[in-house]
Formats: C-alpha cells, structure tokens, sequence
C-alpha cells in the first residue's frame, strides 16, 4: 500500500502540469496574464516536487516515524505517584536599600559590594514558615550563636567570611534553603565591583 504523503505530493506535481498547460493557452489570449499565470504555476511546481522531496527523502528516516520501546512494567496509576527527582519550588525575597528581588532555586543576585542587603522572607509552599531558614555562608546573622538563620539581617560583602565563597567563583556565596534541618535549594549572591 502506497503511503498517503507521496500520493499527494504526485498529485500536487500533475496539477502542477496542468497549470502549466493552461499558463501557455493563457499565451495566446493574453501576454500579460500568461506571465502572471506562468510564474504562479512554476512556484506550486517547486513547491510542489519540495514537498515530494521531503516525503520521499526525509520524512522516512524521521524520529517520527521510528518505533519506541516503552517500558513492559509501568504501573496503572501513574498520576497518583509523586516525582521524587522534582526539586520543590520556593522563593527567595531579597530587599536592598532602594530594591527588592525574587530568587528562585540555583538563581544568583549579583549585588554591588557597597549595597547591603537582607533576606525578607522564604516563600515555601509545602513548609511550615517557622521551620524555613535561609543560611548565607559566611555570614552568622546571630554571631553568638550561630542558628543557620539569617533571614532579617543586613548584611554587606565586608560582613562576609572570604574562605566561604564559593570554589572557583570569587566575590560569590551560597545561601542553603532549609526547612526545618532539611536543604530544599540554594541560591547565591555574588558581590561586584
């Protein structure tokens, strides 16, 4: 059995021919619309024989129309399952003196070094907010007893602990998204001249 595509596409060549048969009757009514109709019958020919090629030619060896094995032990109830792998979305809302940012997971602020800035709040959906912390490494919100929180203080890049910043990424720190004793992200601020 012949495939659909190429039927069409010879069918598409035959009307081709055929305008061009009439584009060149079409020469001894009228000179001018013997151009326009030859020229309208020679684009629908190349158009024509371009679909052909790329049914004959490309179109069998598509991704499309290759087979894909699909797994013999899939559960039943997919939708109920939950994706571990997903990391879960939170928001990070940064203010500085004259701006406030949103960060989202693995996002990075770049921020002057003379700009101080604070951590407002996490905004983490499936987390109670008392149990959401964010820790800026190098920098101990609460120098006496560091709790890892550090969202409501102000800091600036001399606060900053150097040996803390981030390998092979100078003037940039990582601040862990907690909940409860749990890392759910990071994101990172990186200081500029």
């Amino acid at each position: 059995m012949a495939n659909y595509e190429i039927i069409y596409s010879i069918v598409n060549i035959s009307i081709a021919f055929i305008l061009i048969t009439l584009s060149v009757i079409m020469l001894k009514i009228n000179r001018k619309k013997f151009v326009v109709a030859i020229v309208f019958s020679v684009i629908f020919t190349g158009l024509s024989l371009y679909y052909l090629c790329l049914v004959s030619f490309l179109y069998p060896h598509s991704v499309l129309k290759e087979e894909v094995a699909a797994p013999e032990n899939i559960p039943l109830d997919i939708g109920n399952q939950k994706d571990t792998s997903e990391k879960p979305d939170f928001i990070v809302i940064i203010t500085t003196d004259n701006n406030t940012f949103s960060l989202v997971p693995e996002d990075e602020l770049e921020i002057k070094k003379g700009t101080r800035f604070k951590i407002e709040k996490v905004v983490y959906p499936s987390g109670s907010p008392e149990n959401i912390k964010a820790d800026i490494k190098g920098f101990a919100g609460n120098a006496r007893q560091n709790d890892q929180q550090d969202i409501g203080f102000w800091v600036t890049y001399s606060d900053m602990l150097k040996h803390w910043a981030v390998k092979g990424k100078q003037d940039t720190f990582e601040v862990e998204i907690k909940d409860g004793k749990d890392i759910i992200g990071k994101v990172y601020i990186k200081f500029i001249d």
